[in-house]
């Protein structure tokens, strides 16, 4: 069973270089790295194929964001696609033995989610699964789970080959997710296969991530959601949104254009992907917790790691 490492990136050539080479120290032999550049200006062109000469190397001339990762699925060859950022990898050089070790014993398992260690915040677990569980005792097929975590999954391909890539940047993993859990594949969370995140500062620009969140969320809800559930969700983005905004001092221009941009992707969506989740697959979907209670969940994360910073100093 081989495993394609898939990484998007842009502008991160030093980070993309540790990021390779500890997916080359994978103790697990049938591997191959395929990285596509969204257009990097900053070397990654002139130095990663010097470097790494035995890897697929594509760059592009334009910027795909996060659409790109089907193009590395398109030239990658393995059953396997192990979904990264250009700043993430498994923190145990045997990650992918355990990963085909549980995809061999359990063939109804289709993508299988990883912990995501926040590197830059001391090593600190990022919670973002929405279930309390027992790390400790993680089951042999591990927890049901209604999505992942972009920093490091196994996909089998044929869940790409069925329901396609990701669509925009900003919650992708969940719209994707949710593709294929209405697609009849499952979903589990194994929280003892770590992935370390470095959270590069490089190409982070928090207005334009702000906004695909903002998109993505007001899609995810009127895509899958009935219409009176869509509605009163709708409100909580927004409202939560504009805090968020608010908190990372989004500037009152953008947030305006956030507005705008959340209020036309209602239509758009409506017009042309509106598919809605039947009753029981909103439940696997949603795993039985409200966008409220998962908001107020990020919001107190996000206060724990700022009251620790200001601790520090």
């Amino acid at each position: 069973m081989k495993i394609s490492v898939v990484i998007a990136t842009r502008n991160r050539k030093d980070d993309l270089i540790r990021t390779i080479e500890a997916y080359q120290n994978q103790t697990y032999p049938n591997k191959e790295i395929v990285v596509v550049d969204n257009c990097s200006t900053d070397g990654t062109k002139e130095t990663i194929p010097k470097l790494f000469p035995e890897i697929k190397y594509y760059w592009l001339p334009e910027n795909f964001d996060i659409r790109s990762i089907i193009l590395g699925v398109h030239w990658s060859s393995g059953e396997i696609i192990w979904r990264c950022d250009s700043d993430s990898f498994p923190e145990s050089n045997d990650a992918f033995e355990k990963v085909v070790e549980i995809f061999n014993k359990y063939p109804e398992i289709d993508i299988i989610a990883t912990e995501d260690i926040e590197v830059r915040r001391g090593y600190e677990v990022w919670n973002w699964y929405p279930l309390e569980i027992d790390r400790n005792n993680v089951p042999p097929d591990g927890f049901v789970s209604n999505g992942f975590s972009g920093t490091g999954a196994a996909i089998r391909r044929k869940v790409f080959e069925t329901i396609g890539g990701f669509v925009g940047f900003g919650y992708e993993e969940y719209d994707f997710a949710a593709r294929a859990l209405l697609a009849g594949f499952n979903i589990r969370f194994f929280p003892n296969i770590r992935t370390l995140h470095f959270a590069s500062t490089t190409e982070r620009d928090a207005s334009y991530r702000w906004l695909c969140t903002c998109e993505q969320f007001i899609r995810f809800t009127w895509r899958f959601f009935p219409f009176f559930r869509a509605i009163g969700r709708t409100f909580l983005v927004f409202f939560f949104q504009f805090v968020e905004g608010i908190i990372r001092r989004i500037s009152p221009l953008v947030l305006l254009e956030g507005f705008f941009l959340m209020t036309t992707t209602i239509f758009r969506t409506i017009r042309t992907e509106r598919i809605v989740a039947p009753k029981d697959k909103l439940k696997i979907i949603t795993l039985g917790k409200s966008f409220f209670s998962l908001q107020v969940k990020y919001f107190s994360e996000m206060l724990k790691v700022k009251l620790k910073k200001i601790a520090r100093k």
